[in-house]
């Protein structure tokens, strides 16, 4: 005779999953959690209370007799909405948090929907406090909530953080949603744009990935009213969850594309192109290492040929052209000087241009990440770059990637004091960390950088777009350059795509890349930098582009006023 023991999503196996967690994890809420009030290690608890609000007054015993603290979203509807019920279980020191639908009861009506959020909030805080909210999904709306913040920006609600878009890459995210942790039928219960899922089919396989604490962090999902305290509620709810499942796989089905293709459709990249020649690089000029202190010490000493640059540059014009697509151009302004017009047919060619330093120094030592140059230096020599590029180009220059992408916090704060707009230096990634910080909570999106160093805040007149990588449990720079040659446009790609999932992204490559001529053999330390060049890797360039050929392409000066991500 099958007893509640015997069946999963009940409350008997409800308090095991507890038991294994207290043991192991300690846990925080959402709010905590935004406000980086947590250790190292920990498990975040989600519950999203759709229906049946008393379940969720059990769960919360459970966890409140275990020690765990847990975060309880309620929807505003009559049946769920329950005042004595949510200050229950606030006085046990879980959050309570607001779960919104108002997108979909406002039949898309964005201004609508603003209207009827601002009053459910408002029910919600004549109880209790609530800081952070999260979407319900109403998988059969054609609406998602999400898109609610398109158009608005619930930090004017004084809401700190949304459970879906606020969620970091640093959470390992698993939803009971569908009976199962296996995301099968998930029309819209993910993290926008985390691709890598840790998967467990029962909750005793959740239970077993949590004892062998192999992860860091958890976030996990539960619905209360599935977790059953009885054989006929078990039953009834099991029966509810199939039709409802068997109706998601039809609108999987219908829908002809998967969720992560139309996401990254929805989503832009820009291609930018960082104008350097050979010399440029830092095994031969510029760096801590090179041969030669400069580039002006370069040409002071080289009697030789120099320019690589042209010939490639011009067949990166046509690539563009031929995929019908307007780049952004990271100069270095000493180019105007050795290479008299390339600016001028970059900019006709109806491209941006933007600056890639004077002449391609490193400011901070790779190493140490100490300055190489005083604030005063880099603030002269990269005000005199802009003004020589902009006088060549007719353009305003109003972006900056840092030469050899060695950035640091002061250096932003230095390009939005005299002029600068936007930066594009920022590689998060677990092979090497070319800034002075830790770029915690940063990922592949655009965002705000806070003074003084590089982690993300509310709000400025200054942007950050970072580049691309793939997380496959280490995270690889996949945005282009040095990765193209070496680990080639397959996974190139699959780094894009996976970062088109999160927002906005970035592609980027050099001219000399493609270069089919071999470069005088000088330089320190990196006698393998140019083994792969020329044709190989301008086909890799045309399949990445080829294969991206749906996304919207955008130069980065036109995002300014839609911070994708942001």
């Amino acid at each position: 005779m099958l007893t509640i023991e015997d069946c999963d999503f009940t409350t008997h196996k409800f308090r095991q999953l507890c038991e294994a967690i207290s043991s192991t994890y300690p846990t925080v809420t959402m709010n905590e959690y935004l406000n980086n009030k947590h250790p190292e290690r920990f498990i975040l608890m989600r519950h999203d209370v759709d229906r049946m609000p008393g379940n969720s007054l059990t769960t919360a015993k459970i966890e409140h007799e275990l020690g765990i603290r847990a975060t309880y979203y309620f929807r505003s509807c009559k049946s769920v909405f329950k005042p004595d019920i949510i200050c229950k279980i606030r006085d046990m020191g879980h959050e309570i948090g607001y779960h919104y639908e108002t997108l979909s009861e406002a039949n898309g009506n964005s201004e609508k929907a603003i209207d009827i959020f601002r009053s459910h909030l408002d029910d919600f805080r004549q109880i209790c406090e609530v800081k952070t909210i999260s979407m319900h999904g109403r998988p059969l709306s054609k609406y998602n909530n999400l898109n609610l913040w398109n158009n608005h920006d619930f930090r004017d609600f004084g809401i700190i953080g949304e459970a879906y878009l606020s969620a970091g890459d640093d959470l390992n995210y698993l939803s009971d949603t569908g009976r199962t942790w296996s995301f099968g039928s998930n029309l819209r219960d993910y993290i926008p744009g985390k691709n890598e899922q840790v998967f467990a089919n029962t909750t005793a396989d959740l239970i077993k990935l949590i004892k062998n604490e192999e992860y860091n962090n958890f976030y996990i999902l539960t619905h209360p009213e599935r977790w059953s305290s009885s054989i006929s509620g078990w039953g009834l709810y099991y029966s509810a969850d199939l039709a409802v499942n068997i109706g998601k796989k039809i609108l999987m089905k219908r829908n002809s594309e998967s969720q992560g293709m139309r996401r990254i459709r929805n989503n832009s990249l820009s291609i930018t192109v960082d104008i350097e020649d050979w010399y440029h690089i830092p095994s031969v000029s510029g760096s801590a290492f090179s041969v030669y202190k400069d580039v002006n010490e370069f040409f002071e000493k080289w009697n030789d040929r120099y320019d690589y640059l042209s010939e490639p540059t011009k067949r990166i014009l046509d690539i563009l052209d031929e995929f019908n697509i307007t780049a952004t151009f990271f100069v270095v302004a000493d180019i105007a000087e050795h290479y008299p017009g390339l600016i001028e047919l970059i900019s006709e060619r109806g491209h941006e241009i933007a600056c890639h330093g004077a002449h391609h120094t490193c400011s901070i030592d790779p190493k140490t990440k100490k300055p190489l140059m005083s604030v005063e230096e880099f603030e002269t020599s990269t005000l005199e770059a802009k003004n020589i590029l902009e006088k060549i180009s007719g353009q305003e220059v109003i972006g900056y990637r840092a030469p050899n992408a060695m950035v640091t916090g002061w250096m932003l704060d230095s390009l939005e004091k005299i002029g600068f707009k936007y930066d594009s230096s920022v590689s998060v990634n677990s092979l090497y960390n070319k800034s002075d910080s830790s770029l915690k909570g940063v990922s592949s999106v655009p965002y705000y950088p806070s003074k003084g160093c590089l982690e993300p805040a509310k709000s400025r007149n200054f942007i950050e777009f970072p580049w691309a990588y793939y997380n496959m449990g280490v995270k690889v720079p996949s945005s282009g350059g040095p990765m193209l040659r070496f680990l080639g446009s397959h996974f190139i790609f699959k780094g894009l795509k996976q970062s088109l999932n999160r927002g906005h992204t970035i592609f980027y490559f050099h001219p000399i890349d493609i270069s089919n001529e071999k470069f005088p053999s000088i330089g320190n330390g990196r006698p393998l930098y140019w083994v792969l060049k020329g044709k190989i890797v301008e086909k890799r360039i045309r399949h990445v582009l080829k294969k991206l050929d749906n996304v919207k392409k955008v130069p980065l000066r036109d995002l300014l006023g839609n911070h994708h991500g942001i």
